[in-house]
């Protein structure tokens, strides 16, 4: 015999708690064309942590700058990892590819600048391989939620 379960929570919103253990992570081919499914589900993670309208909207510009910068500097067939973690401060999203120039994107572009303005801390790194030669670029985002409107 097959148990009925009731779960007055199902299909309602997730409390702060919850979200704050939930870690939603997308890999992708490195390439330009993949960006718009990045803009989705952060358009999609932002709306469960309640971020206001234009926090959204700021969110998704942050990431797509995040992602075309680091598709420029992807090696050919390289993956693309965005991963997203809610925290007290903010939304945390870390964003890497593997680079066959292991630098991370250069803080004196209009992007970059772009970046800084729509968040709250941006920083950028490259881990060398080992033999030298590639390396895994990220750049490391924490978004304000803004007000929900």
């Amino acid at each position: 015999m097959e148990e009925t379960r009731s779960d007055s929570s199902f299909g309602s919103k997730p409390t702060v708690d919850e979200l704050l253990d939930e870690l939603v992570e997308l890999r992708l081919p490195a390439m330009a064309e993949q960006i718009p499914l990045v803009r989705m589900l952060t358009h999609g993670v932002v709306s469960r942590a309640d971020f206001g309208l234009d926090a959204i909207a700021d969110a998704k510009m942050a990431v797509d700058e995040a992602c075309a910068q680091l598709v420029q500097l992807a090696e050919l067939g390289a993956q693309l990892q965005c991963r997203f973690r809610l925290a007290p401060d903010g939304l945390h999203v870390i964003v890497s590819t593997r680079s066959t120039d292991p630098r991370p994107p250069s803080d004196r572009t209009f992007g970059w600048h772009v970046l800084t303005t729509l968040s709250k801390s941006v920083t950028a790194h490259c881990d060398v391989l080992p033999g030298g030669g590639a390396g895994i670029v990220t750049i490391e985002l924490v978004l304000n939620p803004g007000t929900s409107a």
